[in-house]
């Protein structure tokens, strides 16, 4: 019995793999396994030699470097999203005020863990791009932002949490956020979904690297998720293509 492609892949895209795999697997009758976590430690799990045959990460720098040391084939990116903040409603967070309330030592900021995981590298690239245009705001922001999911010490979600538990635990007032991820809460009278202005809001690309030697299925799984039928889930879910 053939082997399962296995994907490494992004905890950002726990929406979208499930769907993708659903559509590839009735198209193609092939089974895959998926595996989620920080892209920056699943990279590490892939470089002390863990089995994989696609890896897909949140940015574009960790399939990268594994195509560079010779683990993948060239990187290839697939699709985009955008960074957004995810905050309590009744913080009166707005595009137009997202500078002032971001300022504000009182406002608990939540990210994810830079190095470990590309959503706290985007978050923490916003900061330095608001230090840029207002020296010191930026680099006061990132001295508070609390570091709280993502990490290789983070704790796991509570059992029976959902999306934004943090902001109503308490931990936080706003979380920097996916879109594809915060959108699901849009429609929750208790959070607000706003747009970072645009000055301040980074690039987000995702990559995929198939293993060296991979499979005959694990490319056409590559070439799937490149695809018009690929790009159209991932665009329901969220996510911007590539087209």
């Amino acid at each position: 019995m053939t082997e399962p492609v296995k994907i490494l892949s992004a905890g950002s895209m726990r929406h979208a793999f499930p769907a993708i795999i659903a559509a590839f697997g009735q198209a193609t009758g092939i089974v895959v396994s998926l595996s989620l976590g920080p892209a920056g430690l699943l990279r590490e799990r892939i470089e002390a030699g863990e089995t994989f045959d696609l890896f897909a990460s949140a940015n574009m720098t960790h399939p990268q470097r594994l195509a560079s040391l010779g683990i993948t084939e060239e990187a290839v990116c697939f699709a985009r999203n955008r960074l957004c903040v995810l905050a309590r409603a009744d913080l009166g967070l707005t595009r137009e005020n997202f500078l002032a309330v971001l300022s504000d030592a009182s406002v608990k900021i939540g990210t994810s863990t830079p190095g470990d995981d590309p959503s706290g590298d985007y978050a923490f690239e916003v900061f330095e791009r608001i230090e840029t245009r207002h020296p010191g705001s930026g680099e006061a922001m990132k001295s508070r932002a609390r570091q709280l999911v993502g990490g290789r010490d983070s704790p796991p979600t509570p059992p029976g949490k959902g999306g934004g538990y943090l902001i109503t635990d308490g931990e936080a007032d706003l979380m920097m956020s996916y879109y594809s991820n915060a959108r699901l809460l849009q429609a929750d009278p208790a959070f607000s979904v706003v747009e970072i202005p645009p000055e301040f809001s980074p690039k987000v690309e995702y990559g995929f690297g198939l293993r060296k030697g991979a499979s005959s299925d694990a490319w056409r799984l590559g070439d799937f998720l490149v695809s018009d039928r690929g790009q159209d889930i991932l665009k329901s879910t969220g996510f911007g293509t590539i087209r």
